[in-house]
């Protein structure tokens, strides 16, 4: 019996442990989530051209913000060029209907990096969009770290590399955080990228901006699974309004229908 309980109090402070580490490690590797927040928009960074700009001046309507840097040998380019794939995909316009940002987080690097990868991931896109419609960013220490921190985003740095996870954040166009978006790996590990998804988390941040009617629908019919991620198709809610209907219908002809003499 004593061996018994030994056992149980060694799961019992092992899976504390654990906690423990996983709650360390995702305050130094990881995104703390802030939904409903609002980033500083007068943080000043440089941008391909090398012309300092703030994120007022970049963020005027809902916004991507691809957080990563230029020379990594991991998950940023991929997820880039994953995100220029979706752009192909959506049935929305970026430069119109929203814009990307994508931000160093390296401090070293310079707006000359912004520049060879932005012409590197613009050749992917198929469709005729703005220049400005995704933007490459470089910024000093300061205005990186008041970012990151803005946003959640936790990473370390370990010599010339960084140790971070692949992340994409839906702001509205006045700074408000509205959904994160990690995307999920392939069979083969590339990164994807729903259309729907990415199109529905655009969808969210444009709450309190006039949206076309298909979209609004959109909005009603699915919402946001934390668990898995994902838009899943609200059933309760549009069975709601299957038995509202029902019951209108049902009063109209019992109730209200003018009856044969």
């Amino acid at each position: 019996m004593k061996k018994l309980i030994g056992v149980f109090v060694f799961i019992f402070l092992l899976n504390n442990l654990n906690s423990v580490l996983a709650s360390e490690l995702k305050d130094k590797v990881g995104v703390n989530e802030k939904l409903g927040n609002k980033i500083p928009l007068n943080i000043k960074f440089l941008d391909s051209n090398g012309k300092e700009v703030t994120l007022k001046d970049l963020i005027n309507k809902p916004t991507v913000i691809d957080l990563a840097y230029y020379k990594c040998t991991g998950i940023c380019t991929p997820l880039m060029t994953e995100v220029a794939d979706v752009i192909n995909k959506v049935d929305l316009t970026a430069g119109k209907d929203y814009n990307i940002i994508t931000v160093s987080f390296n401090p070293d690097e310079l707006p000359k990096d912004a520049a060879q990868k932005k012409a590197e991931m613009m050749n992917l896109v198929k469709s005729e969009i703005p220049n400005s419609a995704w933007r490459f960013l470089t910024g000093d220490s300061l205005s990186i770290t008041e970012l990151t921190k803005a946003i959640g985003f936790n990473y370390e740095r370990d010599d010339n590399t960084f140790l971070h996870t692949g992340l994409l954040v839906f702001v509205s166009s006045d700074g408000k955080i509205c959904r994160y978006l990690k995307p999920s790996f392939t069979d083969r590990g590339d990164f994807r990228i729903l259309p729907f998804t990415f199109k529905m988390a655009i969808i969210e941040a444009s709450k309190g901006e006039p949206l076309p009617v298909i979209e609004e629908v959109s909005r009603y019919c699915f919402s946001y699974e934390p668990k898995n991620e994902s838009y899943v198709f609200n059933w309760f809610k549009i069975s709601g309004v299957g038995v509202l209907v029902m019951l209108a219908g049902f009063f109209f002809f019992v109730v209200l229908k003018p009856k044969k003499k």
